[in-house]
């Protein structure tokens, strides 16, 4: 079958899902019990990470199967949740709600890095948990809009078909659903809380950059101490995509890939009405890669879970070249005691 016919498509998504499986069950694993007490601060909180990729991962891949057909803002679900009768509105909800709640938790990972080391003594405290909600519900919410200005279904369907052009009868005779005919019910409130999620990332990035700095001046912790808190901010970022200069492996790059790419393609596709189904669908296969090579970077960037896995597979020869590859971090070496008397100057 061709790669743009919708077998092929829910078929390769599938295949992902059997290979994902194994893989996030081994990260879950490894979060769960090979995290040290000295990572107790941030066990919750990266196994909170991994269950929304996981979620979005499954999401795409083996519920809703989403065969979208950009430049028009439609498509149909091919998944698990259409053979059980759950209304197309539903499975695209699920899904353009899912890709900014796994957003949000990058967001908390960071606020939970910089409220343990530096901000556990401050007036932050007290609003903290502002972030969470003002996150998570912009996530649930961002999307309604749309929902709430579906156009009537019999003119859309013919408006799309008509922006696609020719096509084949397995996609125009398809259960199609058309979310909006007009780009700034879904682009404007999508910009919105990419932009929110954005800045509040380079602020977290800049202010524990800022701070790990002036620990450096005030030599309260030593060069080596300081220098390990900084690779386990730099293992976080790797995690979550902020820092992609740093890139030295293939499978950080296929983590990488599987967010830009799709994402620029759709942008383009959609404001130039560019249409090719065969993109349309490597695009989304691609995305579905995120949350397996996430967790793959995850295993590889902290410590714990490498040595572990060093030992399961027996790679001990490898052990030697540790010192090159990001490790677990200040987390792990400072005791909590001193994380607790580190206080934004």
């Amino acid at each position: 079958m061709y790669p743009e016919h919708p077998d092929s498509f829910r078929d390769t998504l599938h295949y992902i899902t059997i290979l994902a499986i194994p893989v996030h069950i081994f990260g879950t694993y490894c979060i769960l019990v090979k995290t040290p007490k000295t990572m107790v601060s941030v066990k919750w909180i990266m196994l909170n990470f991994h269950v929304c990729c996981m979620v979005l991962d499954y999401g795409i891949s083996v519920l809703t199967v989403p065969y979208m057909i950009f430049p028009a803002l439609g498509g149909f679900p091919l998944g698990i949740l259409t053979e059980f009768g759950v209304p197309i509105e539903i499975q695209s909800y699920f899904i353009l709600t899912a890709v900014p709640v796994v957003s949000s938790a990058v967001i908390t990972m960071f606020e939970n890095r910089y409220f343990i080391v530096f901000a556990q003594n401050t007036k932050w405290r007290h609003y903290r948990f502002l972030i969470s909600i003002i996150n998570y519900s912009g996530s649930l919410t961002w999307s309604l809009p749309a929902f709430f200005l579906v156009p009537d279904q019999k003119m859309a369907i013919k408006v799309a078909l008509e922006m696609l052009g020719p096509i084949p009868s397995y996609i125009r005779n398809g259960p199609m659903y058309v979310l909006s005919l007009e780009l700034k019910y879904v682009t404007l409130p999508c910009f919105l809380i990419a932009s929110l999620i954005a800045v509040q990332a380079v602020i977290f990035v800049t202010l524990m950059t800022r701070e790990l700095k002036k620990l450096k001046k005030t030599a309260r912790f030593s060069e080596n101490t300081l220098k390990m808190q900084r690779n386990f901010l730099h293992a976080i970022y790797i995690q979550v995509g902020v820092l992609p200069f740093i890139f030295r492996t293939l499978i950080v790059t296929v983590y990488m890939t599987s967010i830009q790419v799709p994402t620029a393609y759709f942008i383009v596709s959609i404001f130039f009405k560019i249409y090719c189904q065969s993109a349309n669908n490597m695009g989304i296969i691609i995305f579905s890669f995120n949350g397996l090579s996430s967790t793959i970077v995850m295993i590889w960037i902290h410590k714990p879970y490498r040595d572990f896995c060093y030992k399961l597979f027996g790679i001990e020869k490898w052990r030697k070249n540790d010192s090159q590859v990001i490790s677990q971090g200040a987390i792990s070496s400072i005791a909590p005691n001193s994380i607790r008397n580190v206080v934004v100057a």
